[in-house]
């Protein structure tokens, strides 16, 4: 199997692995951020609904409370008519008397027995002669708390949609004269459902939160604010659509029996998020009659889709990466292992041609830890199949060259002098006879008149081996040696060979 293929093969199994690691990692991640934003959303709802609800009791108290100030009776039925100025009076006591860390109230309000205005604080400013009629719409009382208040001595708290301000935690109770035994005038104290208690709201529960009245979103924890008004009044027109028209979170929560609805999946402004909606409490010091209108406001809670999937981002991220790294160090690996494997492989197959071609004295270095094995045992293969040394077991003239056991036993008396001539050679160890004909060759053509000039004994050694390469092939003989023949003028080397 060649390199590229092995490479491919093994860069698509780490692909695949890879791709199986992403899927099914992220597949359980992802599930397990939605079971956990799930509950986190319907516990900030539940905790929000709890707040809520001691607010509206603290608020409940608090409105009873200041409704027995006697200061509020005298406001009302001494002297010659009702007193606005004593009853602010009262009303600034009161804030006096709040500690540094309660909310003020953003109405304060006193109304007479038929429940017309008397005396007004809008935030911390008296309003100068307000309209009596202000809580009146065709005769009639609007607010069923402070009507129930004036007649039925009744003490609540709930949200109002106070006139052009919106919705407002209201906290109504009656004034009652122990004088006279009977109701004067009504206590009402509210605060504003706004943004800013929605952005409080969002720090506590670490998601955002929005309330609604009726059919009306009236404040968001993401609420317009600076450059951001445009992309906030979008979010909010889309946000109305969620509560009031497709997922119906609205209705299913007023209408339910424990006041929430079901854990939903909305878009708003094209990103996708976790959203319940909750009923606001309400209160009264008697049970609410059946003909009393229901509850209109409520508390959406919601988290960001895209924000709880942040650190899935990641983990996705670090999963591709380790798949491109490690196709990467699989790639690098095989080149490495070419260049220290392979190369060596080549050099070997390289001698075991040159023996081929004829050169029988070739041997093979060692070539790498991994391959040294492989070359001692062709060395060894051809000392047996040639009948010399084998490795390690060689002998050494004075000079180190090995000297071949195979010249020295053949006896040379008998021979024919071109034989004898060629045991000669043979005999004689080669560095002794490559200077020797070097220098036979250099002088012979000095002799001659050729001269020697650029004659080097590295550059003849080489092109004599070269031709010798050639000449073993050509006589089938186990080595070619030369000698200096000098003819007609000209110096030549003559090749013996050696059987």
């Amino acid at each position: 199997m060649s390199r590229p293929v092995l490479g491919a093969i093994l860069a698509a199994a780490i692909a695949v692995l890879t791709a199986v690691a992403y899927f099914v990692t992220t597949g359980i991640l992802r599930d397990g951020i939605e079971k956990d934003v799930t509950l986190r959303v319907a516990k900030a709802q539940e905790l929000l609904i709890q707040n809520s609800s001691l607010e509206m009791l603290g608020l409940l108290k608090r409105t009873e409370a200041l409704a027995r100030d006697p200061g509020l009776v005298k406001a009302l039925v001494g002297g010659s008519g009702p007193n606005p100025v004593q009853a602010e009076q009262v009303f600034q006591k009161f804030r006096a008397s709040l500690s540094a860390g309660e909310d003020q109230p953003d109405i304060m309000a006193l109304t007479d027995e038929n429940g017309k205005l008397v005396a007004l604080v809008s935030g911390d400013r008296p309003v100068f002669r307000p309209i009596p009629d202000t809580y009146i719409r065709e005769g009639k009382i609007k607010y069923p708390g402070l009507q129930a208040a004036l007649t039925e001595r009744r003490i609540t708290s709930e949200v109002w949609d106070y006139e052009n301000l919106g919705p407002m935690k209201a906290g109504v109770a009656p004034v009652y004269d122990p004088e006279i035994d009977n109701v004067v005038g009504a206590m009402v104290l509210a605060y504003a459902m706004s943004a800013t208690e929605a952005k409080g709201q969002q720090k506590l529960l670490g998601t955002d939160v929005a309330y609604f009245y009726g059919e009306r979103v009236s404040a968001t924890s993401f609420g317009p604010a600076g450059g951001a008004k445009q992309r906030g009044s979008a979010k909010q027109a889309a946000l109305s659509k969620a509560l009031f028209q497709d997922r119906g979170l609205a209705k299913a929560a007023l209408s339910s029996e424990g006041g929430l609805s079901d854990v939903a999946v909305v878009e708003l402004d094209g990103d996708e998020y976790w959203a319940t909606a909750g009923r606001m409490p309400r209160f009264s010091t008697q049970p609410f009659p059946k003909e009393y209108p229901e509850v209109a406001a409520g508390a959406l809670v919601m988290m960001s889709l895209s924000e709880a999937m942040e650190p899935l981002a990641t983990v996705k991220l670090a999963i591709l990466g380790v798949g491109f790294a490690s196709i990467v160090v699989m790639l690098l690996g095989i080149f490495i292992t070419a260049r220290h494997i392979l190369h060596p492989v080549e050099e070997i197959e390289l001698g075991i041609n040159d023996i081929i071609n004829g050169n029988s004295d070739r041997t093979f270095r060692p070539v790498g830890s991994d391959l040294d094995g492989l070359a001692n045992s062709l060395n060894v293969m051809l000392a047996r199949l040639l009948g010399r040394p084998e490795p390690g077991d060689e002998e050494y003239d004075e000079e180190g060259n090995v000297v071949r056991p195979s010249g020295l036993a053949v006896d040379s008396e008998g021979l024919s002098a071109k034989d004898a001539e060629a045991m000669a050679l043979a005999a004689e160890p080669e560095a002794q006879y490559l200077r020797r004909l070097f220098e036979e060759y250099a002088a012979a053509r000095q002799a001659t008149g050729e001269g020697s000039e650029g004659l080097t004994f590295d550059g003849f050694v080489a092109k004599l081996q070269q031709n010798e390469t050639v000449l073993r092939a050509r006589y089938q003989c186990r080595a070619v040696r030369f000698k200096v023949v000098t003819k007609d003028g000209r110096v030549t080397l003559k090749p013996v060979p050696i059987l």
